[in-house]
């Protein structure tokens, strides 16, 4: 699931900072056999023994190990990544990239699915934006990399076309976004990702959001984040951008999705 937005972009060295409250700290504890086994026996299959994971916030101190873990399962496979052939092998690294995938940690609204082993299976990286943070500004040009100045490019155009704080009510001042979603490929298909972004949208509420959004750049994304009742604001077909990156179908367009809880 190839999920990104152009906030990450926007002053990646002076990022803002979130107190955590306790409620945002809740464990779960899942079993992917809750509903499944239902359904199989209902076919009268006979389930496998279910497997477990518990759901957490995520934190600063967590940043390597999700960075090993985006290095196998998104940074690879994000379709405008791959469009620039932005990481040319599979131990090619882009130190912007990383930067920009985990600035957000600090906002304290990150979360992750952990296995029994420890070994996180999927995660979301959230941030919080503000109203009176709000800047329309080109950051792009900043950018050193010439192959990931062209990605923020495009993230930078959604932001200023969509421009959702002329779209949510007046006192709407927070909004958190769902910036990167990422899936374990053995734990792909099994409604992960749906608990973690309803563990978001629990977390948004917490912080005191009353919208979230989703920038999509794969067709897969645009398809889970209309599943999970968010509303397209605003699309692009890449052909239309003469300077972003092209993925090939079904990977045609960018857009911008508003949630309001």
């Amino acid at each position: 699931m190839a999920v990104t937005s152009a906030r990450a972009i926007v002053n990646l060295k002076e990022k803002g900072h979130f107190e955590q409250k306790n409620e945002t700290e809740r464990i779960d504890k899942y079993t992917l056999g809750d509903e499944l086994g239902a359904r199989l026996a209902a076919l009268q299959i006979c389930a496998m023994p279910p497997t477990a994971y518990t759901v957490r916030t995520l934190t600063t101190d967590d940043k390597e190990s999700v960075l090993q873990f985006l290095r196998r399962f998104f940074f690879i496979d994000e379709p405008m990544n791959k469009a620039v052939q932005l990481l040319e092998t599979p131990d090619s690294r882009c130190l912007e990239l990383e930067e920009y995938a985990t600035c957000s940690l600090e906002d304290g609204v990150s979360v992750a699915a952990v296995d029994d082993h420890g070994e996180f299976v999927g995660l979301v990286i959230n941030g919080i934006a503000k109203r009176e943070e709000v800047d329309y500004t080109d950051k792009s040009e900043d950018c050193p990399h010439p192959k990931f100045r062209r990605i923020l490019k495009v993230l930078g155009h959604l932001d200023r076309e969509v421009r959702i704080w002329d779209k949510l009510p007046k006192t709407c001042n927070r909004v958190v976004e769902i910036r990167i979603a990422s899936t374990h490929d053995a734990w792909r298909g099994r409604g992960l990702m749906r608990v973690l972004c309803e563990e978001t949208e629990r977390i948004a509420k917490a912080v005191g959001a009353s919208a979230l959004r989703m920038d999509t750049t794969s067709a897969f994304s645009a398809a889970a984040a209309e599943r999970l009742g968010y509303k397209q604001m605003y699309s692009v077909l890449y052909s239309d951008l003469d300077y972003a990156p092209q993925p090939p179908a079904p990977h045609l367009e960018a857009r911008v999705y508003i949630k309001q809880i």
